[in-house]
């Protein structure tokens, strides 16, 4: 079991409403096609002022390309330029929704487990590897 932190950007994307409307997602994969698998661990993070992780999810499906049809969240996407229908997808279902009380990204700067977060570090990507500590901290935190 792997586990991932997927980043979304509420500039292209209404993920907040996609947190709350939806059971399950798909997911742009730009990275690690070949690793992620069914039943790994994800934590959703949404970028910008507000930055933080607000869903816990596990992946239900292994990355593939999908035609437009199948891609069930279109009226999420507020910039369709950004969709990359030419790029793999999986699917995530949500586990915990922390819609109310995200675990924010200046709170865990000071917390010495999750302060080393791939996205903190380095915050231009989509999908990031995170450690088996990082997932436990944050169920410690939030499961």
């Amino acid at each position: 079991m792997a586990y991932w932190l997927f980043q979304a950007n509420p500039t292209y994307y209404r993920i907040l409403d996609a947190i709350r409307d939806l059971e399950t997602m798909p997911w742009l994969v730009t990275r690690y096609k070949t690793l992620i698998q069914p039943d790994d661990g994800v934590l959703i993070w949404v970028a910008g002022a507000n930055a933080g992780i607000y869903a816990i999810a596990t992946i239900t499906s292994l990355p593939t390309v999908l035609d437009t049809e199948q891609i069930s969240d279109l009226d999420y996407w507020t910039d369709h330029k950004r969709l990359r229908e030419d790029k793999p997808r999986t699917t995530v279902q949500f586990i915990r929704k922390l819609l109310g009380q995200p675990l924010r990204k200046g709170e865990l700067r000071y917390d010495r487990t999750l302060r080393d977060l791939p996205v903190i570090l380095t915050p231009s990507s989509t999908n990031f590897k995170i450690t088996p500590d990082q997932w436990q901290r944050v169920h410690q935190l939030k499961g």
